[in-house]
């Protein structure tokens, strides 16, 4: 997926609830390709928190989205609109806004069938532990999702046995209509913490005040990882 093209990358990183691993997801994902050296765009509609905002606005364009606005889904295409080709854009969706995302994803259903040219799709579904976040992706796959379905079952909650509510059936479905299951590495909360606590990009994190050896050498093992782990899906 990361051949050079006309293309908009459009990433919409869902879940059910907060606290699920979706924001460390996305800037792990983020992260990933901006290694590649490819141009990142972020727009971030948890704006009660702005994590990525904090941590990412000084060095790369951040665009502020309140769901609850009327007009939310037209920010969101605009810019994807002026990113530049081959850009990828990763929205941070908040939880507890599925009615909000039902009007975003039919304008980007709208636009992706009007526009063919300017932009590929995939929505990012963070799973969580509870009988709820199934329940969410269960009535989610029944709509028209707007493009590949990824199912994120982070590391941050341990083995594929933790996901009690995740079987075998759900993984070979979504395997079998053309969308992807991914765990995505764990990035060690200390390291996390610098990003959400301290609002340090992952992208400068490395060179940042109080990073021992050891830290660096552990944040160099995960980027790894997510560069052999992510260099097809995102």
């Amino acid at each position: 997926m990361n051949m050079i093209n006309s293309y908009r990358y459009l990433h919409l990183f869902e879940k059910e609830k907060g606290g699920v691993g979706s924001t460390g997801s996305l800037v792990s994902a983020a992260h990933a390709v901006m290694m590649r050296g490819e141009p990142v765009v972020f727009i971030e509609c948890s704006v009660t928190q702005s994590d990525v905002s904090n941590a990412y606005a000084t060095r790369h364009t951040v665009h502020e989205v309140d769901l609850k606005s009327d007009d939310a889904a037209d920010q969101i295409l605009s810019a994807v609109q002026q990113a530049e080709p081959g850009a990828r854009i990763f929205v941070n969706v908040p939880g507890g806004h599925l009615d909000d995302l039902d009007r975003v994803h039919d304008l980007v259903r709208y636009v992706k069938n009007k526009y063919p040219d300017l932009m590929q799709v995939a929505v990012t579904w963070t799973m969580g532990l509870d009988a709820a976040s199934r329940t969410t992706l269960d009535v989610l796959r029944e709509t028209d999702i707007p493009g590949q379905l990824i199912l994120n079952l982070p590391e941050w909650h341990g083995e594929l046995t933790n996901y009690s509510h995740v079987d075998q059936d759900l993984l070979d479905s979504i395997q079998a209509e053309g969308g992807i299951v991914l765990d995505m590495p764990k990035l060690h909360p200390h390291l996390y913490d610098r990003f959400r606590k301290d609002e340090i990009g992952l992208d400068v994190l490395s060179q940042a005040r109080g990073m021992s050896f050891g830290n660096v050498a552990a944040f160099e093992m995960w980027q790894d990882r997510i560069a052999a782990k992510l260099a097809d899906i995102y």
